[in-house]
């Protein structure tokens, strides 16, 4: 099977990273120690300029770099191995490197065979590089080595790899918090040390790198969970490897790509000269409360503003009025006071060709918990035939009714939850809480495929899973945007761009990735933590203008 997003860049877990390395080897026929080679000399390319950065007053403008004191800590793997080819390039810079192989294992492989080109380096006269090696046989001799290091300039951190599957062994624990102590830049190869590749979880102890460069494609790890806290400032670089390659493993059930404004921008449709506000709409709303007036409101805006022609807000009769002081633009609607399967059949009744005629349907902001919701939802549902999104309220209606779901969804509903309400939709703790080597990554494409169901998981990052396996993360977005209403506005733009007809996957990953640039263009302007959720519907006609 084809990726389903292959315009958006990829990222790769663990086993995805393996079975690329594994696929450009074998198929393409390009050798590991060629791969490894071009890995490190990127990697040394941008060790170089953060020693020019940092030092840039030592020196004038046409002047070379002066001679930097760098420290290489490498394991016995992969990892290690790249490290070493980077000591050698930057050796080769003329600075002064020492190498630390932090490893009890024999070297193997591609490792093994820069290792001996690295010594055979050192051997020379005027050459500036030195071996230590830390067999870890006591605690003793890990701190004597670190002793002898001083502070370097520049540490580069090249222990462990995207493998990492359990918590940092004792042995490497000194080496990781002599880095974070030293007080000098840390440059960690692919992944800092001790963050897991798949969940983004720090495994026991981590390195709190200052700049990460990953190898090929982003890791999973590095954008997810603890990641975005302890990478630094993020490079991708290429090491060789054919973008075939990666899509051959993203083209399976597997597939993580990450969110893009050039994704944004070829999804939205271009107006066209014949639309009306029944091409573009009709979007119903479902929602508000006694309690829960504005949530209704905010969704029915949003949707608006994302370009839906026509807009119905829907509420109970008891705030009928409010929502017509309050949406003056908009018309409203209204069902009995107290939710039943009645009062939904009566109420698809009253909006007669306006129901027909929705390409869209919201339920949930605002909505309460009253004890007849299950049934109003779920009858709304069964006789609504579009694609719908069920938000906030709509969502505990639902909770353990995944059999229902699955049969009546037709892969065509969005749900929208954070973490606890997923909890309360499966009634029980989530994947990544019952076995911590499982991801919010998996949760979400385990729930998708279960539920069938388009699951957009909110949190940072926010993720979407579809019914196939693929999830894309969202690549915008901030802390501001954990403001009372933002999960309202949110989940009318998606309505708003499902009515413009874009298919359930697009309109969650579209949705998000606009609301949380929105969020970005905010913070730009005015002070962290000052937004409501208001704010962001003020800047969308803006960025939809933009893209």
């Amino acid at each position: 099977m084809p990726p389903m997003f292959p315009e958006l860049p990829p990222v790769l877990d663990a086993a995805g990273m393996r079975a690329v390395d594994a696929e450009t080897i074998n198929r393409v026929g390009i050798p590991g120690f060629t791969l490894m080679e071009s890995a490190g000399r990127e990697v040394a390319r941008v060790a170089q300029e953060m020693i020019e950065i940092n030092r840039f007053d030592e020196f004038e403008s046409d002047q070379a770099a002066p001679s930097a004191s760098i420290c290489c800590l490498c394991g016995s793997g992969n990892n290690g191995g790249d490290g070493f080819v980077v000591a050698r390039y930057l050796s080769a810079y003329g600075h002064k490197v020492t190498v630390v192989l932090c490893s009890n294992s024999d070297l193997q492989g591609e490792a093994k065979q820069h290792f001996e080109i690295l010594q055979q380096i050192a051997k020379e006269p005027g050459i500036e590089l030195d071996i230590l090696t830390s067999k870890l046989s006591s605690e003793q001799d890990v701190l004597e080595t670190l002793r002898r290091l001083g502070k370097p300039d520049l540490v580069v951190d090249a222990i462990l790899g995207t493998g990492l599957q359990q918590a940092v062994r004792p042995t490497l624990v000194s080496f990781i918090e002599w880095m974070n102590a030293c007080g000098s830049p840390i440059l960690s190869i692919d992944i800092p040390s001790g963050l897991s590749a798949d969940t983004g979880a720090v495994l026991g102890t981590g390195v709190d790198a200052h700049v990460t460069v990953t190898l090929a494609s982003l890791k999973a790890g590095l954008i997810i969970g603890d990641g975005p806290d302890v990478v630094g400032a993020l490079h991708v670089v290429d090491i060789g490897i054919p973008a075939f390659a990666v899509d051959y493993v993203c083209s399976d059930a597997r597939e993580i790509r990450l969110s893009s404004n050039g994704y944004v921008r070829s999804r939205l449709p271009e107006p066209h000269r014949t639309d009306h506000k029944f091409t573009t709409g009709p979007c119903l709303v479902v929602g508000g409360s006694d309690s829960y007036t504005g949530a209704p409101v905010l969704a029915s805006q949003a949707a608006g503003r994302s370009g839906s022609g026509y807009v119905v807000c829907i509420g109970p009769a008891s705030i009928l009025r409010v929502l017509q002081e309050k949406l003056t633009e908009i018309p409203v609607a209204s069902w009995d006071d107290t939710p039943s399967e009645t009062a939904a059949q009566h109420l698809v009744e009253r909006l007669d060709s306006r129901w027909e005629k929705a390409k869209s349907l919201l339920i949930g902001p605002g909505l309460g918990r009253e004890k007849g919701l299950p049934i109003f939802i779920k009858t709304l549902l069964t006789h609504f035939k579009g694609p719908v999104v069920l938000d906030a309220d709509a969502l505990p209606a639902l909770a353990g009714q995944k059999d229902w779901v699955q049969k009546n969804s037709a892969g065509k509903w969005i749900f929208t939850p954070h973490e606890g309400e997923l909890n309360k939709l499966c009634g029980e703790s989530p994947l990544e809480q019952t076995n911590p080597g499982i991801s919010r990554i998996e949760t979400a494409r385990s729930f998708a495929k279960d539920w069938n169901v388009v699951l957009l998981l909110k949190g940072f990052p926010t993720l979407v899973a579809l019914p196939s396996g693929a999830v894309v993360i969202n690549a915008t977005g901030q802390a501001s945007a954990a403001t009372a209403g933002s999960g309202d506005v949110l989940a009318g733009v998606i309505a708003g761009f499902l009515s413009r007809g874009l298919s359930p996957a697009d309109a969650a990953i579209c949705g998000i990735h606009v609301a949380g640039t929105a969020t970005d263009l905010y913070v730009e302007e005015n002070a962290p933590g000052t937004m409501m959720a208001g704010d962001i519907l003020s800047f969308i006609p803006r960025l939809l203008s933009e893209l």
